[in-house]
């Protein structure tokens, strides 16, 4: 066992490959070799937030694993040795049968949860893509769509256009865009389009993986209604409310299922899920396997954004097929906030592109008010510069005189860590904003809980009705002696109290990392770079990060690893994009 443990995974993975050794007494010494280390690699690349392994890719590599900050490698066997071994051990089956790991004829590695989970997803695409839908009037589609989109006969194609066209047409659509290539009023525009293409006997959800994306959703498409042009009747109609995708299914904190499943279906006609890049796999297999087969469903997001920390880049891997099934995928690429003089716009392209020197080059130039970049001062220097840029900054939203207003200001500046841990990441630089803020005398720590402090939401609670990403506000209550209470934003743009000996895990969330700001906007953001290279680093994290800004970004950094960050691409292993655009398919 000891020289299993020199190979650097830790103990989760380690236990694991173990119980699959211990259940397959069948195999020689060097197969069980290669059985654990089939084992230990595929719960490791499941925790990193792939759904498998290849182990064409991997045989005869030196692949590097990082666990707990140890990096160290593991040298993989030959392709030939490595299957014989799997497919004679009892845990390993083939696709159609029962076993903990699955070995799928090309070569990839499942935990039998995700490949069912896998199989699942892409089976309800399939049946989806496959599905004819009614007959539309042409003249009529393209009336309404003529006065949706006036601008049908400028030079390029209006994608916008092309996005109601498909979702009047199809069972099944993606539309991605990045932040200002109206990706909202769009969704607006489909709903009026399908509500008037059915005398609005339509029934309608719509949906956002965190309670944040859902509300700022909503307040779009309350701004919207009013701008596009169709009857009144249909604009009261257009519906308002945006549920987490949890509500949607019906959570239960009593059995920890969901209302809705494929016994039970979701009962409407249409639904339409943003922030669609932030859905994992099991998220994704369980709403999929909940929608009726006719039901028309589309998904929107932005494909070049980080995915989900869970496993599964389900989002991406769609898109990736764009060219297989054009009509079924629709790319926004036009930007209405961004100016050609917006640094943000313009960086943020350049990091899309993987181009860092280019990328780093324009944060450093001085040209855009709108972009700035500072060197990552050393852990001993930090201090001094979060007082010198940054708590001042959060004053306006401790001085506010009502949690109303603090969630208002609370939206115009943040902090963007890359990670969790260490000197630059979420927790030790809340520490710091903290003792600042307390030191210039803005807040008063008393205890576990003071007034405004905000605080996130790390684990699911279904008996509060609270997940992964809720952001709220600790605040007086005026209502009950001022007593305090964290105060969180319900999808409706109310507001709910919850007494805080209820709250279960939390962050502290002055500070918030990159992952959970997704679905999220602020007016100006610092995005806090480590000083060294990390797994976590890649071209995604960074664009993420940038686009959460409207009007002005500043990023802590080092140069050498923000290139190197935005020249990495993630590469999530799955077999979902092979699947799905190489099984034949009708394409009426």
């Amino acid at each position: 066992m000891a020289e299993r443990n020199e190979t650097g995974f830790s103990g989760i993975h380690r236990y694991f490959a173990d119980f699959m050794v211990s259940l397959s007494n069948n195999l020689s010494q060097d197969e069980k070799r290669y059985l654990w280390l089939a084992s230990a690699l595929v719960s490791y690349f499941v925790e990193k937030g792939h759904i498998c392994i290849d182990l064409q890719g991997l045989a005869g590599t030196e692949h590097p694993i990082d666990e707990d900050d140890r990096f160290k490698s593991v040298r993989c066997p030959d392709l030939s040795l490595w299957l014989d071994a799997l497919k004679k051990a009892d845990v390993v089956g083939g696709p159609q049968e029962k076993r903990p790991l699955i070995l799928t004829d090309n070569g990839r590695l499942y935990l039998n949860r995700y490949w069912q989970y896998e199989r699942s997803f892409i089976g309800g695409i399939i049946r989806k893509l496959n599905l004819s839908t009614d007959c539309i009037d042409e003249a009529s589609l393209d009336k309404i769509l003529n006065r949706l989109f006036p601008n049908q006969h400028e030079k390029e194609e209006d994608m916008q256009r092309k996005a109601a066209k498909n979702a009047a047409t199809k069972n099944f659509l993606v539309i991605s865009g990045g932040p200002g290539t109206g990706k909202t009023f769009t969704i607006v525009k489909i709903i009026a389009l399908l509500l008037e293409l059915s005398n609005n006997k339509l029934s309608i959800a719509l949906a956002a993986p965190t309670g944040k994306a859902a509300q700022r959703l909503k307040a779009v498409i309350k701004d919207a209604r009013d701008k596009i042009d169709c009857p009144d009747e249909i604009k009261r109609h257009i519906p308002e409310d945006v549920l987490t995708i949890h509500r949607l299914l019906g959570a239960s904190y009593r059995t920890r299922r969901f209302r809705f499943h494929e016994d039970n279906p979701l009962p409407y006609d249409v639904i339409i899920i943003d922030e669609a890049s932030m859905i994992d796999l099991p998220l994704m297999s369980k709403f999929l396997s909940a929608i009726p087969i006719k039901t028309r469903l589309i998904l929107v997001g932005d494909k070049d954004q980080l995915s989900s920390v869970e496993p599964g880049a389900v989002f991406g891997d769609i898109c990736e097929g764009a060219e297989d099934i054009d009509s079924s995928i629709v790319i926004l690429k036009k930007n209405y906030r961004f100016t050609e003089d917006s640094g943000i716009g313009i960086l943020s392209e350049l990091v899309k592109q993987g181009r860092g020197k280019d990328a780093l080059n324009i944060l450093k130039a001085g040209r855009y008010e709108d972009i700035i970049w500072h060197h990552i001062p050393s852990p001993d220097i930090l201090p001094m510069m979060i007082e010198k840029s940054i708590t001042d900054r959060y004053s306006r939203y401790i001085k506010s005189t009502d949690v109303e207003e603090a969630f208002r200001y609370f939206d115009e500046f943040h902090v963007l860590c890359a990670l969790r841990h260490g000197p630059y990441g979420v927790i030790a630089v809340n520490e710091l904003i903290e003792k600042d803020l307390e030191k210039k005398g803005l807040i008063k720590i008393t205890g576990r809980w003071y007034r405004g402090k905000p605080v996130m939401i790390t684990v699911n609670d279904y008996s509060l009705k609270l997940f992964n990403g809720d952001t709220g506000i600790v605040f007086p209550d005026r209502d009950n002696k001022d007593m305090l209470r964290v105060y969180f934003k319900t999808e409706d743009g109310g507001l709910r109290k919850v007494v805080p000996a209820r709250i279960g895990d939390y962050e502290t969330a002055y500070s918030i990392t990159v992952h959970k700001s997704q679905g999220s906007e602020f007016n100006d953001i610092i995005i806090i770079l480590p000083d060294r290279s990390s797994e976590i680093l890649t071209r995604e994290l960074i664009y993420t990060a940038i686009t959460r800004a409207k009007r002005g970004v500043e990023i802590w950094g080092n140069e050498d690893v923000f290139i190197e960050a935005v020249e990495k691409r993630i590469e999530r292993q799955s077999g979902i994009r092979d699947a799905l655009f190489s099984i034949p398919r009708n394409q009426g």
